[in-house]
């Protein structure tokens, strides 16, 4: 098996790992076992069970970066292209926040030590939402303003639609709650 497979078992099984029986009570061990090989193996490939925790986290972000991006028909209306980029946003976050009940220890990690992750994928996020608002001011779609400051805004004011702790509503409660807040900032927006 090629080195970015095994890594990649690893960090698949790791993640399950998780999910179901929470980072802190997730052992190397445990990890080696369900990838049939052995800790030292691991640690072929990992330094530690963190390091192991922070892979999985920035595959899943760019994942989610990926699925938001292919999700945005860049010839749409940029209103469309918000309402596509936000919706995929939601939909992955609720996939994945449901996807296990001990997430928000890896949740808690990431935020208290490695925040650096969070702010590369938010600068990613804030970069593509300039895009698209660039496009709708060039359109006339949107009125005049200041591109990075209203995608740091739509940033912000769209937050609660990705955080586990509001993942506990049922996904089309998410979606009306999402697209009523759309519907404000476009208002807002609009020439």
């Amino acid at each position: 098996m090629k080195e970015d497979q095994v890594r990649h078992q690893i960090l698949e099984a790791a993640a399950c790992r998780f999910a179901n029986y929470g980072y802190g009570k997730t052992t190397i061990a445990e990890i080696a076992s369900d990838c049939t090989m052995s800790s030292g193996n691991i640690y072929r490939y990992f330094d530690n069970k963190e390091a192991i925790a922070i892979a999985g986290v920035a595959v899943k972000l760019e994942e989610k970066a990926l699925i938001c991006e292919q999700a945005t028909n860049t010839t749409a209306p940029a209103i469309e292209q918000l309402h596509q980029y936000m919706l995929a946003r939601l939909r992955f976050s609720h996939a994945f926040n449901c996807g296990g009940s001990h997430l928000h220890e890896l949740v808690q990690l990431i935020t208290d030590r490695h925040h650096h992750l969070i702010d590369q994928y938010d600068q990613r996020l804030i970069a593509w939402l300039e895009q698209i608002i660039e496009q709708g001011i060039a359109s006339g779609e949107f009125r005049s303003q200041d591109p990075t400051q209203t995608a740091t805004s739509i940033a912000m004011a769209t937050m609660m639609f990705c955080i586990p702790s509001f993942m506990q509503e049922p996904l089309p409660e998410m979606e009306a709650k999402l697209f009523g807040l759309l519907e404000l900032l476009h208002r807002g927006l609009k020439a």
